[in-house]
């Protein structure tokens, strides 16, 4: 409706602009005319604004948007010559026609101007508009960021967790020094992380499963099996980047939910680097008498992972929860 009374208000602004100026005008034909010439205008505008903008302008393919554009500038010239010559002029200004020259008698700069004008008026409204939106949902991604980051920092290193750490760290100096310190060193690596490297908007993949690596390291200290958890990375995944923390609820989902007395491995963690995506899956088994994820952390688990993937990630990922046969498996795709 509103597209339908922006062009009805077009139209009309046009016949009394015509009415100003011509006090015997004929107002059927003159609104017939604008109409009929408001199809390239509405043709044009429509073109430049949901497909040459989003698809090269957007995407910073400027030549592909320059070479495009000045060819359906020309053909959308053409189009309103065709209008005017063989339909306006013969049917609502016969008196005009020869007047008109011939039909390449065209001043390509008028015409332009004439189309383009309302062009850049109308892409100038959808630019402002995706400005604004841009900035509420950049606003609510920096929120949410901020919201995941203090979550993250209570939930994963609370003191339960420090604690728990702390003591199996302890408990292995005298006897095995040598993990003790590796545990250390990995403790060290995700505080690191977590209070440095996700204040930026992304981060290098490799650091991302390093500090998957140390997190589930030291989860791994609290079991009885050292195969429990088996992680596998395929791909090649040096050289991509991706938002920082988007794994790291899935795996400690599993660990918080998933049941530890059964047959190794227990959680199973998979990592595939393909050329433009990125695919991560978490598998864990499930008691079935018991409800899952039911994640009372304020401000953390799935649900904000969810949201903050739609907003870093709108329409390039792929976001799938299943319980079934016992076991939970969470399997995310992002397209890079």
């Amino acid at each position: 409706m509103l597209h339908v009374m922006f062009w009805t208000g077009y139209i009309v602004f046009f016949i009394l602009q015509y009415a100003l100026f011509y006090e015997d005008m004929d107002y059927v034909s003159t609104a017939a005319s604008l109409t009929l010439t408001a199809v390239v205008d509405i043709a044009a505008t429509y073109f430049t604004v949901y497909f040459l903008l989003p698809r090269f302008l957007f995407k910073k393919k400027y030549w592909q948007f320059a070479t495009i554009f000045i060819l359906s500038a020309a053909a959308a010239i053409i189009l309103q010559r065709v209008l005017l010559y063989y339909i306006s002029y013969p049917y609502f200004y016969p008196d005009y026609q020869e007047k008109a020259g011939s039909f390449w008698h065209i001043n390509p700069f008028y015409s332009f101007f004439n189309i383009y004008t309302v062009v850049v008026f109308f892409a100038s409204i959808k630019l402002l508009k995706y400005w604004y939106q841009n900035q509420q949902a950049k606003a609510e991604l920096e929120n949410k960021n901020k919201t995941s980051e203090l979550a993250l920092l209570r939930t994963q290193l609370n003191p339960h967790f420090l604690f728990n750490t702390l003591n199996n760290i302890d408990s292995l100096i005298l006897t095995n020094p040598e993990k003790a310190s590796d545990a250390i060193i990995k403790l060290s690596d995700i505080m690191r992380f977590m209070l440095y490297d996700t204040s930026t908007d992304v981060v290098p993949l490799e650091k991302e499963i390093n500090y998957l690596k140390s997190y589930i390291s030291l989860q791994q200290m609290r079991l009885k099996d050292p195969e429990f958890v088996k992680v596998k990375i395929t791909g090649v995944c040096a050289g991509k980047s991706i938002a920082p923390m988007l794994f790291i609820p899935f795996v400690e989902n599993a660990f918080k939910h998933g049941l530890k007395n059964v047959k190794a491995p227990g959680i199973t963690i998979k990592l595939e680097c393909l050329k433009d995506s990125i695919n991560f899956e978490v598998k864990n088994f499930v008691d079935g008498t018991r409800e899952m994820n039911k994640d009372q952390t304020p401000g953390i688990g799935l649900t904000n992972t969810k949201r903050r993937l739609e907003l870093l990630y709108p329409g390039r990922h792929e976001y799938v929860i299943k319980r079934e046969n016992g076991y939970y498996l969470s399997r995310l795709t992002i397209m890079l």
